[in-house]
């Protein structure tokens, strides 16, 4: 995660499943040139214990599997616990996998 300045915000990624979302087996997804790709993404936006607050993300950075170049895409939320996003395997278009989300 990245702040408004590009700054990166400690971030924790756990692999597997949430409350938002099944918790998906990986399997290797073949896609067309060019073709999309989808995950679920999970996180508290709720301080607990003694958090206060939760920093602000103004940009994410998404490695795909087994890759080294990256993505940095706009978003706008705040992930709690000191930064942690759940993060489901990528999955295809049409996948049942589409239909996990809550």
């Amino acid at each position: 995660m990245l702040d408004a300045q590009g700054t990166q915000i400690p971030t924790t990624v756990v692999r597997g499943g949430s409350y938002p979302f099944t918790d998906l087996p990986s399997s290797i997804v073949i896609l067309a040139p060019g073709g999309p790709a989808y995950f679920n993404i999970g996180f508290s936006d709720v301080p607990s214990g003694s958090q206060t607050t939760c920093p602000r993300a103004s940009a994410l950075i998404v490695t795909p599997p087994n890759a080294y170049d990256h993505l940095t895409l706009a978003v706008d939320f705040a992930a709690c616990d000191n930064g942690t996003l759940t993060v489901s395997p990528v999955f295809a278009p049409g996948s049942a996998a589409t239909q996990t989300t809550a």
